[in-house]
């Protein structure tokens, strides 16, 4: 609990006393920090919609909210325009605060079923983010070893190794070295969304760039991707992930490249390897995705075969 009132304090989040009694601050704390964030985010649109702006996730008396209020917050969430994913994530934890204000005995039963009862938004929407093309994977990587510096070298290997495994950018930046094993490639994920573990393999051109690294890293212990100085110096601490979205940036402004997100790589491995016959069920495991349904969301072939089918229809103009 006080991880999580230092994290509310950072925010600047007004803290009421005795968090160990407030349903909110409870349900934040059984989550790992990178979903408590996003989910502080979501109470406190909750808690601005459902008091004017008056109050925010930990000073609103959440017991207090009915049916009638929770069905004008799902509809004030569609009404303002947010994104379905937006709107369910929120609604997700506005149910679980409910759900906690409930197990501390501050709603009765009933009260507690019918306030929860609001139904996710069903929406069919286009992907978001997209996919990279070969010839783009090429110039970026490629940009990355002319510049034949340590900063260069280590970045031709994250690039390698994003879309190489399909990792998240905060797994990036937990990665150490004693997680990769030189002999069979792979790559242990301790910890990653959900708390799961799991293996990830680096082959090919991936394994290459991650070797010429790792020769000039050297093996000490620490993290696996280290930030360079100017001078050329690699320091062994650890990375942030708003640092991988900055080298991401400007190795693609550098390649002439269309703006792409490092979760664009992630969407990349996932398509690749569907499109080259990968059974969906493994590209599932390998991506850490707790659902097929979430990596066929990561599928852009669909697109690609709608753009063909159309192809053969000829227009008499």
């Amino acid at each position: 609990m006080e991880i999580v009132q230092t994290e509310l304090i950072e925010n600047n989040i007004q803290v009421v006393s005795q968090l160990d009694q407030n349903p909110a601050a409870v349900y934040l704390a059984t989550l790992r920090p990178v979903g408590r964030r996003g989910m502080l985010r979501a109470l406190n649109l909750i808690a601005e919609i459902a008091s004017g702006s008056k109050q925010n996730a930990l000073t609103l008396p959440w017991q207090q909210l009915r049916y009638q209020h929770t069905a004008a917050i799902a509809a004030a969430l569609v009404e303002r325009g947010y994104r379905p994913a937006t709107v369910n994530q929120a609604l997700s934890g506005l149910r679980s605060v409910l759900y906690h204000a409930w197990k501390l005995g501050l709603m009765e039963s009933e009260d507690y079923h019918r306030a929860r009862d609001v139904k996710n938004k069903r929406a069919e929407t286009l992907p978001r983010g997209r996919a990279l093309a070969k010839e783009e994977l090429k110039k970026l990587i490629q940009n990355c070893q002319n510049e034949n510096t340590p900063a260069g070298t280590r970045d031709a290997a994250l690039v390698g190794v994003m879309y190489g495994t399909g990792l998240r950018r905060s797994e990036v930046v937990k990665l150490e070295l004693k997680d990769f094993n030189l002999n069979t490639g792979a790559l242990t994920i301790w910890g990653a969304k959900g708390g799961k573990d799991r293996l990830v393999y680096v082959r090919g051109g991936a394994a290459k760039a991650l070797a010429v690294w790792l020769a000039k890293r050297g093996d000490i212990a620490g993290s696996l991707f280290c930030p360079v100085h100017k001078s050329g110096k690699i320091r062994i601490e650890t990375m942030t992930d708003q640092a991988i979205m900055k080298i991401l940036k400007k190795r693609g402004l550098q390649s002439d490249l269309e703006p792409f997100s490092p979760h664009d790589l992630r969407r990349t491995f996932i398509s690749d390897l569907l499109d080259a016959g990968a059974d969906i069920a493994t590209v599932q495991k390998l991506a850490g995705h707790a659902s097929v349904t979430t990596t066929a969301r990561y599928d852009r072939r669909g697109e690609e075969t709608k753009s063909k089918a159309t192809n053969l229809l000829e227009i008499p103009y």
